[in-house]
């Protein structure tokens, strides 16, 4: 009887030592809440278009240090574009590239309510950009990247 009641005794030993370790080890995960009709979006990247890859392969171009130069003194009009970077933007980026990234950068809400003054930049960057690696076709003088909402002159 003295072995009987040790190996029961064994048993139930056994299976509280199984239960603990069992429930000490596992846990549960809470369940995310579904989300609502209303808070539905979706943050899963999107295959490019065609267009897209276009303007990132324009873009990768002046990246990095060119394209911050560039992009300041586009939209922001705070920076002046060095010699070299002009350079890249004309003989790598091309006028092509130029025109259709910035007009696609003004698709930002941010950014669209300055789209005129955006849109002069541009191009005033692009002529001193031009005057810069083509000292031939100089206008009478050279071109300026002027300040939001000052007239710009086009050159040729």
């Amino acid at each position: 009887m003295a072995t009987f009641h040790s190996f029961c005794l064994m048993v139930v030993v056994m299976i509280s030592v199984s239960l603990m370790l069992k429930t000490g080890l596992s846990y549960e995960v809470p369940a995310e809440p579904s989300p609502s009709p209303s808070d539905e979006t979706d943050y899963a990247p999107r295959p490019l278009s065609s267009y897209e890859v276009y303007l990132q392969h324009c873009a990768a171009k002046l990246y990095p240090d060119c394209g911050d130069q560039v992009f300041s003194a586009i939209f922001f009009g705070n920076d002046t574009v060095s010699s070299t970077c002009c350079e890249k933007l004309v003989n790598e980026v091309g006028k092509r590239c130029h025109d259709d990234m910035t007009k696609y950068s003004l698709q930002s809400p941010n950014l669209r309510k300055n789209q005129f003054q955006i849109l002069q930049r541009s191009e005033s960057v692009w002529n001193y950009c031009l005057y810069l690696d083509h000292p031939a076709l100089q206008p009478v003088h050279a071109p300026s990247i002027e300040p939001v909402g000052a007239e710009s002159e086009l050159f040729l």
